[in-house]
């Protein structure tokens, strides 16, 4: 019942994510996503990691100040899986503390009961601080509002003020009503009882930090402080660099605090998918941002988001979460590297990539295509579902394309194994072909040195690889690469796509909605760090 929930909210805000783009238009959030450099996507990218550097730092604070022995190395690692668990929460500010929790006292061996109530302090001294924060955008949006509007925003203010003030005075002095409350209610259940009992060792631990370690209390203020300030000036610098447009103090204060709000009461799907894009676009909207540009800013940031989300799952692999934290971050990288299309095939071109790449291959093999079981595996299957078979001595396709084709091993492997009477392949670096013409000697393969997104190689082939290669391309030269290959591979011949999993369904999408092609078979590879998708496509007459 709860993963059917879970599975309608996903594809309700999937639903809104696909309108938002229908309304926008594709082709007019492509091209105010061109409009951000590079370089400033990673000076965003460097902001994001520095607020939650700060974040991590105040939370350090916390645990020296209650006397836990911990490394920032591992207060950084424990805030990054915790950061990842909250994302997928429906409140993006909360979901993350157990997870913290349980890798501090793993690491260290310290009471939970501590490591809990530090916890709490830091939630504690984030509803401080973004009250402050909220304040702070009142005071900027409050002129500009109705009598009435004013009067609702005011009387919010002073509800939240006084929740955070009383939790805050509470856990500071010692009063105990948290655990009383649940003392209360656990009458007639001795295991609240027990809960209330660990409440009341947290709560103590909290009042102990306050009274002999207030300066702890006070840098982690200062540090969560900063980490706030990282976050409100998110569509400052993105709008500033992207379109020269610098918003005011006033401006950015409406959206700090009305994305605040989003993201604390109404982030209802998992990653906030949908709901997070479309309260954005309805904020951005009213300080005059067009839908499309808006649209921009949040995949942007969505980008950037889901990567830091990734890393955080590869936290709780390495400290042994389990098979189902591992699938999970294989799924968000996965959909992160949807991300691609707007770091390599938009802001890429492809002299650049041409550049990068021959850097890349400095040395022989970088990629570990000869020995890693990933990729060799990923070979077998590719080959495996092929539909035509090695009968006899006669190879079952006459002439294959490898595009993409590094070092030319896949290349050399399909004439070697008689899958193809020849082979040719192609690739954007000269030094990994220089590799791959020295390694193919006496073999029917040829290699070309071409940017698939503008030629081919002459001729007619029966049997096309596109492997881990068409998000270079960017979506409108993932378009022209279909058609090219549409006229390409003759009649009955096939085209075998891979690419991560699930971005395959874009990345797939150009080609299998070609009227010249048709799905025959496909597979996905359940992967636990990065499932990929392999689907074979036949060139109908």
């Amino acid at each position: 019942m709860r993963r059917l929930f879970i599975f309608v909210l996903l594809l309700l805000g999937l639903g809104a994510f696909s309108f938002l783009v229908a309304v926008s238009g594709p082709r007019e959030i492509w091209a105010a996503a061109q409009s951000l450099p590079l370089w400033a996507l990673f000076f965003l990218f460097g902001l994001e990691i520095l607020g939650l550097t700060f974040w991590a730092g105040s939370w350090w604070f916390l645990l020296r100040g209650a006397g836990v022995p911990v490394s920032s190395r591992t207060t950084w690692a424990a805030a990054l899986a915790g950061y990842a668990v909250s994302y997928i929460t429906p409140v993006a500010y909360l979901g993350g503390e157990p997870v913290r929790g349980w890798i501090v006292v793993r690491r260290t061996g310290h009471d939970p009961t501590t490591v809990a109530g530090t916890l709490v302090w830091d939630r504690v001294i984030a509803g401080i601080v973004l009250l402050g924060f909220a304040v702070a955008g009142a005071g900027l949006v409050l002129p500009y509002l109705s009598d009435r509007a004013r009067l609702w925003a005011l009387l919010g203010l002073v509800i939240l003020g006084l929740a955070i003030f009383l939790g805050a005075v509470s856990f500071a002095l010692g009063w105990g009503w948290l655990s009383r409350i649940v003392t209360f209610l656990g009458r007639p259940f001795p295991p609240l009882l027990r809960l209330a009992q660990k409440i009341r060792g947290m709560e103590e631990s909290m009042s102990s930090l306050f009274r002999r370690n207030f300066h702890a209390l006070f840098a982690a203020f200062f540090f969560q402080f900063l980490s706030f300030l990282c976050h409100y000036f998110r569509p400052f610098f993105y709008f500033g660099l992207a379109q020269g447009r610098w918003f005011s103090w006033r401006e950015m204060g409406v959206y700090f605090n009305l994305n605040a709000f989003l993201s604390l009461f109404l982030w209802l799907t998992p990653a906030g998918v949908g709901t997070a894009e479309s309260g954005r676009v309805g904020i951005l909207g009213l300080l005059g941002v067009p839908p499309a540009a808006s649209l921009a800013f949040s995949l942007t940031y969505r980008f950037i988001e889901l990567t830091l989300v990734g890393l955080g799952f590869a936290v709780l692999t390495w400290y042994g979460a389990g098979k189902k934290a591992k699938h999970a971050l294989g799924f968000v990288r996965g959909l992160a590297e949807v991300g691609n299309l707007l770091v390599y095939g938009i802001l890429l071109r492809p002299r650049v990539l041409q550049r990068f790449f021959d850097l890349r291959f400095r040395r022989e093999d970088p990629w570990d295509y000869a020995k890693s079981p990933y990729e060799v595996r990923k070979y077998d299957l590719k080959l495996a579902i092929l539909p035509r078979k090695k009968a006899g001595g006669e190879p079952p396709y006459r002439r294959a394309l490898d595009l993409g084709c590094a070092e030319g091993l896949f290349s050399r492997k399909l004439v070697e194994e008689g899958v193809a009477k020849e082979a040719v392949g192609v690739d954007i670096s000269s030094r990994a072909l220089a590799r791959a013409r020295e390694k193919s000697r006496g073999l029917p393969v040829e290699y070309h040195q071409l940017d698939i997104g503008q030629s081919l190689p002459p001729g007619k082939f029966d049997l096309v690889f596109c492997s881990e290669v068409i998000y270079y391309l960017g979506y409108q030269r993932m378009k022209r690469l279909a058609q090219m290959l549409a006229e390409k591979i003759e009649p009955g011949g096939h085209l075998v796509l891979v690419s991560a999993w699930p971005a395959a369904r874009l990345f797939h999408r150009p080609f299998l909605s070609h009227p010249q092609f048709k799905k025959v078979a496909e597979h996905v590879e359940p992967h636990a760090f990065r499932p990929y998708a392999i689907t074979c496509l036949e060139r109908v007459p």
